[in-house]
């Protein structure tokens, strides 16, 4: 009927704008701030803090962050899958997000807060092992400790305890490597039966044995690979799931109540993904950059660093705000100096490749990586 409003799917939407999810910035930025709400209260109470506060109204808000953030990285980086089709080249654009900043930030805290912050001498502190094992974090080998740094704080210890979150990326990526390699990966069907299949398992295992509930307020990292899967599958089917306001408005309290019920909230993805993506369409405010990443580097020592300055700091509403501002000065700072002309070595990778096998490499309204990349957090 003429003049009769049609409602366009998240993938024309994403179609119109060459690609690019005009809220994905916005909704990056906003989860690793909501992490940062998180960790304030972790660092000033103990690890347990977080857990107590999930009891709750607010417990289902904090828990839906991280599998938004897994699910939006599965989504992009199936996105990144399409468009390389070459296994090499995805892992080397992979790497380009991820190390170079993550390797500046190991180094700084290594190097510059440890020396500062150790309460032990420095010729102790660069000969113990735990110093050189730290390092390992820039490969995967996720240490939380610097020898003397922190030990007397309610988070003790800790100096990058967002890092849990790595392993499940990289096995995120595993998957996918595996999923390129055998070609599943460009399968619609194929993808769909196999987050079928893991929605079975797990659903049935975890009704069984609990597993997959929720620990501490947050999923354990077999849960977030499934929000990453369920975003591959999302990719897939992006041009049929429609961008609608009320299956948004109707998603919020789904999610919210499997979320509080027992042995559903592991159903909440579906809801979760589908408000991820709904937010992503969006034409909202951008910050020029990709920020998020950063912030989830850089906020949690910067928290440490706050709470070891004076007993009076320690109350969450005087560290959240704190941190906040200072991770997002510094984020700036490591995306303009760091990450983005990182991410602007892929042009030189497709330049190198034959015509036949080049990709574009798109990049998002200032510069953020539309290729994917989850914040680990």
């Amino acid at each position: 009927m003429p003049g009769k409003h049609i409602m366009k799917s998240i993938g024309e939407i994403l179609d119109e704008n060459d690609g690019v999810g005009r809220g994905f910035d916005f909704l990056r930025i906003g989860l690793a701030l909501a992490v940062v709400a998180i960790h304030s209260v972790q660092v000033c109470y103990g690890p347990e803090a977080p857990g107590l506060v999930a009891r709750g109204m607010v417990g289902p808000f904090l828990a839906s962050v991280l599998p938004m953030f897994f699910g939006l990285s599965g989504f992009l980086v199936m996105g990144s899958s399409f468009r390389t089709r070459n296994v090499a080249t995805f892992l080397t654009f992979r790497a380009l997000r991820l190390i170079p900043a993550l390797a500046v930030e190991v180094t700084l805290s290594a190097l510059i807060l440890g020396t500062v912050l150790t309460t032990l001498p420095l010729a102790e502190y660069f000969s113990d092992i735990r110093l050189l094992a730290y390092f390992g974090n820039i490969i995967g080998r996720v240490r939380f400790e610097l020898p003397g740094v922190f030990d007397d704080l309610p988070a003790s210890g800790m100096v990058n305890a967002n890092l849990w979150t790595l392993h499940a990326e990289l096995f995120c990526y595993f998957l996918m490597t595996a999923a390129m390699l055998t070609r599943v990966a460009y399968n619609r069907v194929a993808v769909t039966a196999v987050w079928g299949a893991m929605a079975i398992f797990m659903t049935g295992y975890g009704v069984y044995s609990h597993a997959f509930e929720l620990h501490g307020g947050a999923f354990k990292s077999s849960v977030l690979v499934f929000s990453f899967v369920s975003g591959v599958v999302a990719y897939h089917w992006r041009h049929s799931i429609p961008a609608s306001n009320w299956i948004a408005l109707i998603s919020v309290p789904l999610a919210f109540g499997l979320l509080k019920l027992p042995y559903t909230a592991f159903a909440v993805h579906l809801p979760i993904i589908y408000l991820t993506l709904w937010i992503g369409s969006k034409p909202l405010l951008s910050l020029g950059g990709d920020y998020s990443y950063g912030v989830y580097l850089y906020s949690y020592p910067i928290q440490q660093t706050l709470v070891s300055l004076s007993p009076s700091l320690r109350e969450w509403w005087v560290i959240f705000p704190l941190a906040t501002i200072m991770s997002v000065l510094i984020a700036s700072l490591s995306w303009t100096y760091i990450e983005r002309p990182a991410l602007q070595l892929k042009r030189l990778i497709v330049r190198r490749q034959p015509k036949s096998q080049r990709v574009s490499p798109v990049l998002a309204p200032g510069g953020s990586d539309l290729d994917g990349l989850s914040k680990p957090l």
